[in-house]
């Protein structure tokens, strides 16, 4: 607040004109007797405070501020008066003044002087108010966002026009429930929403029931209610989409493309391995060389089927009847051979209808796993076994726990434990879950703190098979 205030004193007594410049000393004070006189003051420099008297005749106070207010609109004006009923209080502030005083107060000059430079930083901070609130409704309105409010309790949002246009919701209230409000997501997106509002810091993106994406950021406060700003992000996503789909099909085309060459290589290796006129130096190279084949081979179908996921949405699948105890077994004696781990087997006889190549190689991906991550000196427990209508695979092995942080995103696309060497795309596990799915059936994990990891397998038990 400014030190020395420009104040305006419309009084057509000159005796209370003159206490009342005295209780203002300090500051510089312009008088007028009239309120045509006080027109003039207020057209020829700025003032910050108008201290008017009630009856300028033939003007009331109301009518007087009227007056003032068409030429300085945003004047901030204090009533003086030697009628102090409660009507004509009443009176004044809704006429717009910003406080009254009775005229006695001018026995007690610092009780007015405070009260002025009261009513001067009252409209100080109104001002920055109204122009922050100004500079907020241009950002909002060029970038096409909102703003919106739950209260404590969630039973009430508010917002602007758009936001209200943007989940199809009537503003003809000024709050709608939150019940409404929340009707317009998804039932898992509107999970979400709730845990978004219970943040300290929200951002949240989501689709709504109308197909378009809109995004909410914004924070709690202190007493529980949540504010922020809502945009329509539709463009953004369908851009998004649109890029990801060229990805997916530039990698899907890439990947098919490389089986031909593959497949050449692979049978060129084999056609030299059986050469009589090859060195072991020779022999070492060409075994290399299929290696990296079948490899790379294994490396392009992970691509194939994540491309077909993200693209079509599921992963094709042949079922048929089968002995799913046999093909763990059979898939563990691999297992053995190539690793020299040892496997404590619990295998029940279980008959299922599904893929025998797409859950072999859900069951290879999960032993693959427990070799590479699991403590070598302990057995990996493998376990079939049917339930409830559900065919189960356990495999389980002791070593270091998976990282809080990683258990949420390990079914992703590219995640690898931090502790894993790198030798694959991180796309085992993905694929595994898909082919799961494919099959109606779920993959999930558990890892303890005292080091037991647990992958299990579940599909539905075709009841002809079951028999």
């Amino acid at each position: 607040m400014k030190d020395v205030l420009q104040l305006l004193i419309v009084d057509d007594d000159e005796v209370d004109r003159m206490a009342t410049r005295r209780a203002l000393k300090g500051h510089v004070v312009h008088e007028a007797s009239s309120v045509e006189s006080a027109v003039t003051v207020l057209r020829e420099r700025p003032i910050d405070v108008v201290v008017l008297d009630y009856f300028i005749p033939p003007d009331t106070a109301p009518d007087a501020l009227a007056r003032l207010r068409a030429v300085a609109p945003n004047v901030p004006a204090l009533i003086l008066s030697g009628q102090g009923s409660e009507e004509v209080v009443a009176e004044v502030l809704r006429a717009g003044a910003a406080d009254y005083l009775p005229k006695t107060a001018l026995s007690e000059p610092r009780r007015l002087a405070l009260l002025v430079e009261r009513t001067h930083a009252a409209s100080e901070l109104r001002h920055e108010h109204e122009l922050a609130q100004a500079r907020l409704a241009l950002a909002l309105t060029a970038s096409g966002a909102d703003i919106w409010s739950v209260d404590k309790e969630r039973t009430a949002v508010t917002g602007g026009p758009r936001f209200f246009q943007f989940f199809g919701l009537s503003d003809e209230l000024a709050e709608t429930p939150y019940a409404l409000w929340r009707g317009q997501f998804a039932l898992a997106d509107a999970e979400r929403l709730d845990e978004a509002l219970a943040g300290e810091t929200i951002s949240f993106q989501a689709k709504l029931s109308s197909g378009r994406w809109v995004e909410l950021r914004g924070r709690r406060e202190a007493r529980g209610s949540a504010f922020g700003t809502v945009s329509d992000v539709t463009e953004n996503r369908e851009a998004e989409l649109r890029n990801l789909g060229l990805k997916d099909r530039l990698m899907g085309i890439a990947s098919h493309d490389l089986k031909n060459p593959l497949s050449a290589v692979r049978m060129g290796a084999k056609l030299l391995a059986k050469s009589e006129r090859l060195t072991d130096a020779d022999r070492r190279v060409v075994s290399h060389i299929s290696t990296s084949a079948e490899r790379m081979t294994r490396l392009v179908s992970q691509l194939l089927d994540l491309t077909r996921v993200r693209l079509g949405g599921e992963l094709p699948v042949t079922p048929s009847p089968l002995e799913l105890d046999q093909l763990v077994d059979a898939l563990i004696e691999e297992a053995v051979l190539a690793s020299g781990r040892h496997f404590e087997r619990h295998l029940e006889p279980v008959k299922v209808h599904a893929d025998p190549d797409r859950l072999g190689q859900v069951v290879s991906n999960l032993l693959g796993n427990a070799i590479t991550h699991g403590d070598a000196a302990k057995s990996i427990v493998v376990r079939v076994r049917a339930a409830d209508g559900l065919a189960r695979v356990e495999v389980e092995n002791a070593g270091a726990p998976i990282p809080p942080e990683l258990m949420g995103t390990l079914f992703e696309p590219f995640v690898q434990a931090r502790t894993a060497t790198r030798d694959g795309l991180g796309l085992g596990l993905f694929i595994s879950r898909e082919v799961m799915r494919a099959h109606d059936g779920t993959l999930s994990v558990t890892s303890t703190d005292d080091g037991v990891t647990r992958f299990v397998a579940e599909l539905p038990q075709n009841k002809d098979a079951a028999q």
